[in-house]
Order: structure tokens, then C-alpha cells, then sequence
């Protein structure tokens, strides 16, 4: 192998290695929030703020509320405002884990809110830190040209013996 010819493949190395997906988390999201205790003291109201980790609110974004006796059908349905806020009551009755998604284009949070005869239990909520972790979006064509540029140099590297 020359040196000559080594500075031509240099684009392709390159290239290929730009291609591969990695992970990346330059917008998480942070949800915040907030109990309130309403004056009959019978009810209790979760109000939660999200923003990317710059501070910019996720507006717009779906929030599912999932009750612990449906896991899969939300209890309730809404969308958070131009704050990235979204407020709910859970039923006191419907003790144990609820479940609260909330999701714009691929960014998100999970919060699970535990509920117990009195009510929201606010020291135990907790946050699933896994859920905004995103791969690079990479075609098919990328991975082609990863494989076709790792094969040609494996093929050249050959025939150059």
C-alpha cells in the first residue's frame, strides 16, 4: 500500500464513520411539579410543568394519564399549553401507581404518581430518566454506504498483498 493511494480512501473512512448512529440527549425533558390541596380538602390536583433541559417549555406535547387498575387505556387524555403545563386529579379511590406520559416528536417524560387513601403520596412520585434517550436517525442508504466503504477497503487491503 502507498501513501498515495491512502489520502483517496480518506472520504470514505470518513464517511462511514459519520453514518453510524449514536446516542444522543441534547433535549431531555424535565417535568416539574406542584400538589395543591383544593379548599373542600377532599381533592388534590398534580399540576406539572415539562421543559427541555435549556428551559424552553414542551408545548403542545400529548399527555396520557393511565390509572393502576388500566395500564393501557388513559384514564385521561390532554395536550400541555404554550408553558408545558398540564394539571390532574387522580380518583382517590383508584389507589396504587398511576402513570403519566407525556410525549412531542420523540421527547418525553414518565412520571409514576403513587395514590393512597389520602391521596397523592408527593414524596414517592418518581421520574424514569430512560425515556428521552434517542438514536440519530440514519436510512438505510447510510448503513449501505458504512458496510459498502468497510467492505471495499477489506477487499482493497487484499488485493493490495
Amino acid at each position: 500500500m502507498t501513501l498515495r493511494k491512502l489520502p483517496s480512501l480518506t472520504p470514505f473512512i470518513v464517511l462511514g464513520l459519520l453514518t453510524v448512529a449514536g446516542k444522543a440527549s441534547a433535549h431531555m425533558v424535565e417535568t416539574n411539579y406542584v400538589l395543591d390541596q383544593l379548599s373542600n380538602n377532599q381533592s388534590q390536583v398534580l399540576n406539572m410543568q415539562s421543559t427541555f433541559s435549556n428551559g424552553t417549555p414542551l408545548k403542545g406535547a400529548k399527555v396520557n394519564v393511565y390509572s393502576p387498575n388500566n395500564p393501557v387505556t388513559p384514564w385521561t387524555q390532554g395536550v400541555t399549553d404554550s408553558e408545558g403545563r398540564f394539571s390532574f386529579s387522580p380518583e382517590q379511590s383508584l389507589t396504587g401507581e398511576w402513570e403519566v406520559k407525556i410525549e412531542q416528536q420523540g421527547h418525553g417524560d414518565i412520571l409514576t404518581v403513587p395514590v393512597n387513601e389520602t391521596g397523592i403520596e408527593p414524596d414517592l412520585i418518581s421520574d424514569r430518566n430512560d425515556t428521552d434517550i434517542h438514536y440519530g436517525s440514519t436510512s438505510y442508504l447510510s448503513w449501505v454506504l458504512s458496510l459498502g466503504t468497510l467492505l471495499t477497503l477489506g477487499l482493497w487491503r487484499r488485493f493490495q498483498k
